[in-house]
């Protein structure tokens, strides 16, 4: 019905113009018909103008509005419906850009915030123990070495904190030098893991490392990735209480990609915080009582993964634990 009455306005038009056109060709003929034929003619003609004038307006004043912010949508009828409906839908892809660009504002502001808030954190104690050294010369080596032995912790983390931030813009300029090689995958991850299980701070944790593709090959830069699995391993020990069994198992699915699975069954996240846990801005809201995270850790992971043309997959239920699935093709032979 729309498209038939969009017909009828155009067939009115182009009869119209036609007639104009006809009469125009034949001025002769026109001026012998008279006054009143001619007058008739100008009056259509302006009757046409004037409704043209009118949905050019609507359309020039239409965008405009979106410019501005201030469109009202406009009913999809007449010779112009398609017309009106491309700057209906082009308001509303404006505004749904628009929420999406305040809200990475905001969570970037408030990243901002923290990632300074966290590199003044290790500077404090860096300079407040740096002055005990040098305004007291009678401290014994004891003392001294706890002294260097703080100032050099607070370094390290400030050192870690200021190479997530150049390794994720590497990775997203692509500047990041990228040498894939061929490797075993369950021989890779099981040495991987069992440097986190020598770690100190992880050696009372429950790792469990599990594997059912032990002859799976895949090609990928042997310490970027070592980055990506570390981050996802140790930040599943890190937010979770110290009796959480975190298991790293291997396996491959139907299309024979490599499959790495690292779950626990520690606290869990909401859904609203899976949907944001990648976001190079967001931290968790059970990162508070861990002041040394600069929450890159898991977009790191995500952007080296990407970088070895994988996926990474969340799936998570408060009070239940977290699961996270990296799928990588396997080498071409």
């Amino acid at each position: 019905m729309k498209n038939k009455k969009n017909y009828i306005y155009l067939f009115f038009l182009i009869s119209i113009l036609s007639i104009i056109l006809f009469l125009a060709g034949r001025s002769l003929s026109i001026l012998q018909m008279g006054r009143r034929p001619l007058f008739i003619i100008f009056v259509i003609m302006a009757i046409c103008g004037f409704w043209l004038i009118r949905h050019l307006s609507k359309i020039k004043k239409g965008i405009e509005n979106i410019s501005q912010r201030t469109y009202t949508r406009l009913p999809e009828k007449g010779i112009f419906s398609e017309v009106y409906g491309a700057l209906n839908k082009m308001d509303m892809e404006i505004r749904n850009s628009d929420k999406i660009q305040e809200e990475t504002d905001r969570v970037r502001n408030e990243w901002i915030t923290n990632i300074t808030h966290d590199l003044k954190t290790p500077l404090s104690p860096i300079k407040g123990y740096a002055e005990l050294l040098t305004s007291n010369a009678e401290i014994d080596k004891a003392t001294m070495q706890e002294y260097g032995g703080i100032i050099l912790k607070n370094v390290n983390h400030t050192e870690k904190l200021i190479n997530d931030l150049k390794l994720t813009y590497q990775l997203d300029s692509g500047s990041m030098p990228f040498n894939p090689q061929s490797v075993k995958l369950a021989r890779y991850m099981k040495e991987l893991v069992i440097d986190i299980v020598n770690d100190p701070a992880f050696k009372d944790r429950n790792i469990v490392f599990e594997s059912n593709a032990q002859d799976i090959e895949i090609c990928i830069d042997t310490d970027l990735f070592r980055r990506a699995m570390n981050n996802l391993i140790i930040n599943a020990l890190t937010h979770n209480p110290p009796e959480t069994k975190v298991t790293i198992s291997i396996d491959t699915n139907s299309e024979k990609e490599a499959c790495i699975c690292i779950s626990d069954n520690g606290t869990g996240m909401s859904e609203a915080e899976q949907a944001e846990l990648f976001n190079r801005y967001y931290r968790g809201t059970n990162t508070k009582e861990k002041p040394e995270g600069s929450g890159l850790g898991l977009a790191i992971a995500k952007q080296i993964i990407n970088l070895h043309n994988g996926n990474i997959h969340v799936k998570s239920e408060l009070n239940e634990g977290t699961q996270f699935t990296v799928i990588l093709p396997p080498t071409s032979k």
